[in-house]
This record gives structure tokens, C-alpha cells and sequence, in this order.
């Protein structure tokens, strides 16, 4: 019993850890929009980030759409690095 016991505990705080994970994702997105409305260029580094983290949490809730369309929009925050710079 010991041993499923542990599992469980190991099994919930990667539940935990991704559930972070997609908090911080959603927080960087947010920070990107603000950065961007003041003109910095770190808005695409911020947004690049966080659309990652998004993408990672989406695709651990099966979420194929929203992961697909995170990691899309995270490649066309690198262009906008690129162009801004």
C-alpha cells in the first residue's frame, strides 16, 4: 500500500506542478499585452514564453487545438522579435 500511496502523492503534485505551469503561461500572455501597449520589444520575448507555457499545459489536458494554436502563436512572436528589433 505504501507504494500506490507514494505514486498517488507523486501523480498529484505534477497535477499541481502543471496547473503552475498553465497559471504562469496565462501571466506572461497578460505582462506580454502590457509590455506591448508601452512599445517594449520584451513584450515578444514575454508572449514567446508564455504561449510555451500555455501550449505544455494545454497539451497535458488534451487540449490539441489550444496547444497547436499556442506553439503557432509562439512562432510568430519570435517573427515579431525579429521584425522589431
Amino acid at each position: 500500500m505504501k507504494l500506490r500511496e507514494g505514486v498517488s502523492q507523486k501523480v498529484l503534485k505534477a497535477r499541481d506542478y502543471y496547473e503552475i505551469f498553465g497559471w504562469v503561461g496565462a501571466g506572461c500572455v497578460v505582462f506580454g499585452y502590457y509590455l506591448n501597449a508601452n512599445q517594449l520589444i520584451s513584450s515578444w520575448i514575454v508572449w514567446f514564453i508564455g504561449n510555451l507555457c500555455v501550449a505544455g499545459y494545454a497539451a497535458h489536458k488534451e487540449a490539441y487545438s489550444t496547444a497547436l494554436m499556442s506553439l503557432i502563436v509562439a512562432a510568430m512572436n519570435i517573427y515579431g522579435y525579429i521584425v522589431w528589433r
